[in-house]
């Protein structure tokens, strides 16, 4: 990553321009440090620690030895999640955390979520992969196939969707299934009850979710501040 010579300088940048913004859900950054000795070594985002486990992990777990996830649980991380990038979006108008996805996402104990690594989004974009390329390598998924991979507030609700529908079907989406299968996905995925049967998402749960994840451009929520109040 730090071969283009953008990267380092466009993560300091945004962990400078993040300094102020303090919120518990949100995993605290102090730096960005090269730990060996030579300047051409790796980079490390230093961040304060958060005990609890990934949720790509909880979410491997749940699929490789069939452990439902319910919808309560599930929608309980969404609401989380929701109100976590829309008090960003609110706060440091015209900032983004750009790559929200389970491997970023951290379930604490007592089931509270903590976003991490929120400074890595606005160097990612200074790749200028293909859209195809950030989901792939990075999981990151990115609206508007047909024009510039942009890491923006758009861009941040669309992986909230991703992340929301990833809960509620309890499994990882597949790298397949981005973006061409994702409609159909949300159109059949179903709630697990806590007593482990199935039944259908209420309507405006389903609303949501399109809404979420773009869709309908024209019915897509320009930023999370909407999707908290919807």
């Amino acid at each position: 990553l730090t071969t283009v010579s953008s990267f380092e300088f466009s993560l300091r940048e945004r962990v400078g321009a993040l300094a102020v913004f303090q919120n518990p859900a949100f995993a605290r950054v102090r730096g960005v440090q090269r730990p060996g000795q030579e300047a051409s070594s790796a980079l490390a985002i230093v961040s304060e620690c958060v005990a609890g486990a990934r949720l790509s992990d909880v979410l491997a777990v749940a699929e490789q030895q069939l452990l439902p996830l319910d919808i309560n649980a599930a929608l309980h991380l969404v609401r989380q999640l929701v109100h976590a990038v829309a008090a960003l979006h609110e706060q440091m108008r015209g900032l983004s955390h750009g790559a929200i996805a389970p491997e970023r996402l951290v379930v604490a104990p007592h089931g509270r979520l903590v976003l991490v690594e929120q400074v890595l989004g606005a160097a990612l974009e200074q790749l200028h992969l293909t859209h195809e390329r950030y989901w792939t390598e990075f999981g990151i998924p990115l609206p508007n196939p047909a024009g510039t991979p942009r890491f923006d507030q758009r861009a941040d609700i669309l992986q909230v969707g991703a992340v929301a529908l990833a809960l509620i079907v309890g499994r990882p989406l597949y790298r397949e299934e981005f973006p061409d299968r994702i409609g159909a996905l949300a159109e059949r995925a179903w709630g697990l009850t806590a007593a482990g049967g199935v039944e259908p998402l209420p309507a405006a749960v389903r609303t949501w979710l399109a809404r979420a994840l773009q869709l309908d451009a024209r019915q897509s929520f320009p930023s999370a501040v909407e999707a908290r109040a919807e």
